[in-house]
């Protein structure tokens, strides 16, 4: 069967020149298969044609026929990029071992009143804290005190409006590794003009000279 996009002979078989475009694409394959494999600057390469006309490519020049000498071009290649030892740590976090850690005292949206001073937080923790850890408070994302193996505080000197409560578990080298809901608290606090606050005496007056 002849296709019709192939010049051929009277007998259906491919012309030379046929033979010669074959030959040709099949030594780029093969010319590009050599310089993936080698892999190194200035590969030599040869290309044979042999007695025949047949045309192939070795790495090694043959002791006969027609022998072409082909260098091939530097391989395109790129460096691994390298991972700082600082970035490869911080991409580590500690496990986790808490399957629960709540502030429960006191309630979200709890208020605090007039005459209520201070409150006491209650972190719990399942299971609880373990050796080695630590718990740090906060209080409108401010920390409370050190870090301490303790799942209780008291906050005082609370001033009027809404506060924010947190507590954050650490390991013994103070990284994070879990942190509590947040707890909103509004606390109430007596006019100035109410009874039970008592007003600053006056400042003496220096005495003249």
């Amino acid at each position: 069967m002849s296709h019709p996009g192939f010049p051929r002979d009277r007998r259906g078989a491919p012309t030379p020149a046929r033979h010669a475009r074959t030959a040709w694409a099949w030594g780029l394959v093969l010319l590009a298969c050599l310089a993936v494999a080698s892999g190194r600057a200035g590969q030599t390469v040869y290309r044979v044609i042999g007695p025949g006309g047949e045309v192939s490519y070795t790495d090694t020049p043959p002791e006969q026929g027609q022998v072409e000498a082909i260098e091939l071009k530097d391989a395109n290649t790129q460096p691994a990029l390298e991972v700082s030892g600082k970035e490869g740590q911080a991409a580590q976090s500690p496990a986790n071992p808490y399957s629960r850690v709540e502030i429960t005292s006191p309630e979200n949206d709890a208020t605090i009143l007039p005459d209520q001073l201070s409150v006491v937080v209650q972190l719990e923790l399942e299971p609880p804290l373990q050796g080695g850890h630590s718990v740090q408070f906060f209080l409108d994302g401010e920390p409370q005190g050190m870090p301490a193996a303790a799942t209780t505080i008291a906050l005082g000197e609370l001033y009027r409006g809404t506060r924010t409560i947190l507590a954050e578990v650490l390991d013994q080298s103070g990284t994070v590794i879990t942190q509590s809901n947040v707890v909103a608290i509004h606390v109430k606090r007596h006019s100035v003009k109410h009874p039970s606050v008592k007003a600053s005496p006056p400042k003496p007056k220096p005495s003249p000279k």
